[in-house]
């Protein structure tokens, strides 16, 4: 019998954000809980039947990590144990891996428990997970925070949804089409390859009008293949559901 700590990896097509957002609201995809569980130092309890656990939120990444520390329990293997969700991108999905450390084959309960958590996340939380709202507010703060440090990939990952759409004009001689989130990627890597030298670059504040946010970039850059080149652009990012479903240039 191993020592290893129970684990469960799950993979959706919602995108961080939205997962992220799930996880945090634990009445509606685990059970109904007392206290808080949005905010680093909240504690909350969770009762089935006259079993109880008592969590406190130890560390929050946003879209990337959420840490419980048990604190207090009626049953004593989950006492000191932390339950830990890491989000991740792999190709066109999210991945969650979902680790209860502590919880080991050795605990009475460990079985029960596994039971459980299976049922809960892959039920629950993938549910939740696909009906979440999601405003457009809450993608353009997201963006706007990632787009001031240059994290345009994270930018791809957080918020751009399985099947988005990435169009460069008709005849670029730069970049061209990619459909699906590891294609959009790789499209934005190729390029970024091929940049032998950066001169300099400027982003405008991105702005939201409907259900679009706007976004303008002027780049100075040496390329592979193409010399010297300043590109002009307006980035335009359609939303929907949620989600970025597409990104498009003009320049």
């Amino acid at each position: 019998m191993t020592n290893e700590d129970l684990s469960i990896t799950l993979q959706v097509e919602q995108t961080p954000l939205k997962v992220y957002k799930a996880i945090n609201d634990v009445s509606e995809w685990w059970t109904k809980i007392e206290g808080g569980a949005k905010n680093i130092g909240d504690t909350f309890t969770v009762r089935f039947g006259d079993v109880y656990i008592t969590h406190q939120v130890e560390e929050l990444v946003p879209y990337k990590r959420v840490v419980w520390q048990v604190k207090d329990s009626s049953v004593a293997s989950w006492v000191n144990t932390r339950i830990q969700f890491d989000i991740s991108v792999e190709g066109d999905l999210t991945v969650v891996q979902f680790t209860h450390k502590g919880m080991t084959p050795q605990a009475e309960d460990y079985e029960d428990c596994m039971k459980g958590w299976t049922k809960f996340i892959n039920e629950g939380l993938v549910r939740l997970a696909s009906v979440i709202p999601v405003t457009n507010e809450e993608i353009l703060d997201r963006f706007k925070a990632l787009a001031i440090e240059e994290r345009w990939f994270d930018i791809q990952d957080d918020l751009f949804s399985t099947n988005v759409k990435s169009i460069d004009p008709a005849h670029s001689p730069y970049m061209g089409y990619a459909e699906g989130k590891a294609a959009v990627r790789k499209k934005g890597k190729d390029f970024v390859a091929k940049v032998e030298e950066f001169h300099g670059a400027r982003t405008s504040e991105p702005v939201m009008g409907g259900n679009y946010i706007a976004v303008a970039r002027d780049m100075d850059i040496t390329a592979q293949g193409f010399g010297r080149i300043q590109i002009n652009e307006v980035m335009l990012y359609e939303i929907k559901d949620g989600e970025i479903v597409s990104e498009q240039f003009f320049y």
